[in-house]
């Protein structure tokens, strides 16, 4: 399937995107038909999860990555690999974390994986969903030495001195749950860079607690829409926007 034209052809029937959640364990009638959903996996079996959902709600769109804290146990083959990550034209989610875990003795390991996800990236002009958390120096050191200028950085906490760095490097940013809690990243952006993310099934009841709901991204651009000054139905077309250029490039 070609992935571009398929979540083109979604893009007027959606109003919402929730440009990184993780739907693994989501049923088919909780899924919102108004919501584009970038469904991130963790590993290959949260992506096979997400595959079954994504054949029974069609705004559910599956990405396939090995996420840092699944690093250690990788034992994939290249070959495996490679396949998984070209069966979609975005991938996620990849990186580094040195803040939420604390164990050095998998930070090679993570890099390594993370080094080999981005080579094929690379390769074949695919856009990934990247986590930073702790290591925001070395990622971008690693998306510009791999050329990589079509990043969307998930839910950015890490040093406002960077965000700088990364526009430079192509990098587009979503604005997280923490906008509630008053983080200021959305200031520092242009706003042809900036998408929206709820993260659940955690991202939102971690910061404003209950459970999660399937309409939280909602929730979001209202906010991003009251700090912002930016008319929510405007903020709609503007993110619409900016994924149709991203695809583009």
């Amino acid at each position: 399937m070609n992935t571009r034209r398929y979540i083109s052809s979604l893009l007027d029937s959606v109003d919402y995107i929730d440009m990184h959640v993780h739907m693994e364990e989501t049923s088919p009638g909780d899924v919102h038909t108004s919501i584009l959903h970038f469904a991130n996996a963790v590993d290959e079996e949260s992506y096979g999860k997400t595959l079954a959902l994504a054949a029974k709600a069609r705004s559910v769109i599956p990405m396939f990555g090995i996420h840092p804290v699944r690093a250690p146990q990788h034992e994939m083959t290249a070959e495996r690999l490679e396949s998984l990550i070209l069966q979609n034209d975005f991938v996620g989610e990849i990186g580094l974390d040195y803040f939420w875990i604390e164990d050095t003795g998998t930070y090679a390991k993570q890099r390594e994986v993370f080094e080999t996800q981005l080579a094929i990236v690379g390769k074949h002009g695919k856009i990934p969903s990247i986590h930073t958390k702790g290591a925001e120096d070395e990622v971008l050191r690693m998306l510009r030495e791999h050329r990589i200028t079509n990043a969307i950085i998930h839910w950015y906490s890490g040093p406002e001195t960077l965000i700088d760095g990364y526009l430079d490097a192509g990098c587009s940013f979503t604005v997280g749950p923490d906008i509630f809690t008053g983080s200021r990243v959305y200031a520092r952006l242009p706003a042809e860079r900036i998408f929206a993310e709820t993260d659940n099934p955690t991202g939102v009841p971690w910061v404003l607690g209950g459970e999660p709901h399937g309409d939280d991204i909602m929730k979001i651009y209202r906010e991003l829409s009251s700090r912002s000054g930016i008319a929510e139905r405007t903020l709609i077309e503007i993110i619409k926007q900016n994924l149709r250029d991203l695809m583009s490039r």
